[in-house]
């Protein structure tokens, strides 16, 4: 295929950029945009190797000018964001954080992160929201085949010309993709992460431009670029980070992509080509590889600095700084220092200055890893803030069940997500219901409950208040989902009959806090399905009654959790950051008043009173009276933390909570009270 620009392929990579965007920024229905690595994959592949075939073929192939062109190419972007991406780690992250930034700092700007990653982490996983570099994997797979590939084209070229080189690649490709599907099942994180297994992508693009493709009518280019067009944008919204993925479930958006790419050479007017030329989508692929350096270390370290996944609204306005910082970076970066011209026009300068790049970012690694421990230490107390960020049980980190997509097959087994005697044979007397408070919550009444000779059990998603007769509308979560989750819960409760149900949940969410982005909303009520802070609040209280009748109708026995008090900033968080920047009193991260902490949980605690006041055989337990003495709410005792952020305790905190209240009486005398047995489920 010739090499002439085509704005369409500059299309093509605002598609690509768009849906990996759109996954990391966690909004639906994207869930499998990180399909459009797949898709930049492809893209390099043609446009490098279009590059050197034309070069190789007029006889002026250099090995130094296609490095120059890479260094022009990649490096001054990149390097921008790594300078710029480390001074807001240190001002963001805790010292144990940056310090674990650090660590991936050197293999991104040596071009192996991918390597590094892939021994690290799950790119799925929840430490891959902790680590701003994680996305400079795909940057060190291309800059790694094209060590090797240029060479072996050229090698190739020499011994037998275009076909023997496109059937040797085409050899190389389907053995690659052969491995990848072959250690996707057992070994996702190699598969994804590494060249051996991802290089058949690139070679797709490769053998696009090497193979001498026959012409296409205009028509059936146009339908062939449609099919094409599918191929990438149904995976987009199909697949999932749950999806067995890349091996051949990568075919579709990589074959995708070669077919827009072949295909619009000869349908320019066809309507896949006419939309990729639009001048918006044009310009989003001028400044593709800008966004994608940009957009994942903002999403993530404006996350961490906020404690908790953004909402659309904050990611969306975090997408449109990335826009900004890549529009400057591709006039002011890019553009310059791209020409041939840059740096005086002298080859080896620009590959020096590229050297001297990675250089520079080194000696800032090595220097913050070696004299940056003492910098960054910090007393004891603020050593246990900082792992006060990860005092969490199992149970929180094993048990929660996910909105996206759940099914009552996808419900937690009771012997994973249970303590006690029973546990292990899907029998318990104390359930635990409600959304990541209860999670939180859990260890401490488990405890409890297995001291006095009870297995109790969690039931949690997040964002999921434990409440039937209504639906909750939040901006990250479908409510079809909690409303699937709850009614396969109270299935559960009705075939097992616990003594005690305990509901948990950031009550205030649906009523202090609510409005656009957090909403209840029923069509039981006259007026219940407006989305705002009054309504909701009335909702809640109606949801909070239908609950209560419907448990207490089979005989069991209700703990209404009221909330513990919320914090503006995650009070270890607020010390670590004290201590780290030598500023401020960090024993004042501990407390706020009575009256602040009431202002947000007060609305949904007292409703949650009432309720009980109303039933015999419930009881309402307010956290909020664990927390707060007199007119003082504290966080912790000097030398504990009791939340592992904002609103989360921490295992300690539940614990602290049972040991230190009044609520293990109200748990003991619900289980002398209930009439309920236990059954078996299967574990």
């Amino acid at each position: 295929m010739s090499l002439t620009y085509r704005s369409d392929i500059d299309g093509l990579r605002a598609v690509a950029v768009g849906s990996v965007v759109l996954f990391h920024a966690r909004i639906p229905p994207f869930d499998g945009g990180f399909i459009g690595v797949d898709v930049f994959f492809v893209i390099s592949g043609f446009l490098i190797t279009s590059i050197l075939y034309r070069e190789m073929s007029a006889g002026t192939y250099s090995l130094v000018d296609f490095y120059d062109r890479r260094i022009r190419r990649i490096f001054p972007a990149l390097f921008v964001v790594l300078a710029v991406t480390t001074l807001l780690c240190a001002l963001v992250l805790m010292p144990r954080q940056m310090m674990g930034y650090v660590d991936t700092l050197i293999p991104s700007a040596l071009f192996y992160a991918n390597i590094h990653f892939e021994q690290l982490l799950n790119y799925f996983g929840p430490k891959a929201d902790e680590t701003p570099l994680l996305h400079l994997w795909s940057l060190a797979v291309e800059e790694q085949f094209y060590i090797f590939f240029p060479l072996l084209l050229f090698v190739l070229m020499k011994l037998g010309g275009r076909r023997v080189s496109a059937g040797c690649l085409l050899a190389v490709g389907v053995a690659s993709l052969a491995y990848s599907q072959s250690i996707v099942e057992t070994d996702q994180t190699a598969a994804f992460f590494l060249l051996t297994s991802r290089a058949w992508e690139l070679l797709t693009g490769a053998l696009l431009a090497l193979v001498a493709w026959p012409r296409l009518p205009q028509k059936t280019a146009a339908w062939i670029a449609v099919a094409g067009a599918a191929g990438i944008l149904a995976p987009v919204f199909i697949y999932s980070q749950d999806s067995t993925f890349p091996g051949i479930f990568a075919l579709p958006p990589v074959l995708g992509a070669a077919a827009i790419i072949y295909a619009g050479a000869f349908a320019p007017s066809g309507i896949v080509s006419r939309i990729l030329s639009l001048p918006a989508m044009v310009y989003v692929g001028r400044i593709s590889y800008s966004l994608y350096l940009w957009h994942w270390p903002l999403l993530v370290l404006a996350a961490m600095w906020k404690g908790r996944h953004l909402t659309y609204f904050q990611s969306a306005g975090v997408i449109l700084v990335a826009v900004a910082f890549s529009a400057l970076s591709l006039k002011y970066v890019e553009t310059p220092l791209r020409r041939s011209g840059a740096l005086g026009g002298r080859r080896l300068m620009r590959i020096g200055a590229g050297a001297g790049a990675i250089l520079a970012t080194l000696v800032v690694a090595f220097t913050l890893e070696r004299v940056g421990q003492g910098f960054f230490s910090i007393s004891p107390l603020g050593a246990i803030a900082e792992a006060a960020a990860d005092d969490k049980s199992r149970f929180q980190r094993d048990c929660n069940n996910t909105a996206k997509f759940w099914r009552p097959a996808d419900m937690k087994p009771v012997a994973r997500c249970a303590l006690g005697p029973g546990a292990a044979a899907g029998q318990y007397q104390v359930l635990v219901w409600g959304d990541s408070h209860a999670g939180a919550t859990f260890i401490g009444i488990a405890e409890e409950a297995v001291a006095m000779g009870y297995t109790a059990r969690l039931q949690t998603m997040a964002g999921c208040p434990p409440l039937i007769g209504g639906i909750a509308r939040r901006d990250q979560m479908p409510g079809s989902a909690c409303v699937a989750f709850n009614t396969a819960v109270l299935d559960e409760i009705r075939r097992v009959k616990p003594k005690v149900v305990v509901l948990v949940g950031r009550w205030a969410l649906w009523t202090s806090r609510a409005g656009a982005a957090f909403t209840l909303v029923t069509d039981e009520l006259p007026g219940g399905e407006a989305r705002s802070k009054e309504n909701s609040a009335r909702v809640f209280a109606h949801m909070v009654e239908r609950t209560v009748t419907e448990l207490r109708g089979l005989g069991i026995q209700v703990i209404l959790l009221g909330q513990s008090p919320e914090y503006a900033l995650a009070p270890a968080r607020c010390v670590a950051t004290r201590e780290f920047y030598r500023s401020g009193d960090p024993e004042s991260c501990f407390g706020q008043t009575r009256k602040e902490a009431l202002r947000g949980v007060g609305p949904g605690n007292e409703i949650l009173a009432a309720a009980a006041a109303r039933h015999a055989g419930v009881a309402a337990f307010l956290m909020a009276d664990v927390f707060c003495r007199d007119e003082t709410c504290t966080a912790g005792d000097g030398k504990r933390f009791f939340y592992v952020d904002t609103d989360h305790l921490s295992r300690t905190g539940s614990r602290y909570a049972m040991a230190n209240s009044g609520l293990r009486n109200v748990l003991a005398s619900a289980l002398m009270a209930g009439g309920g047995g236990s059954a078996a489920l299967k574990p």
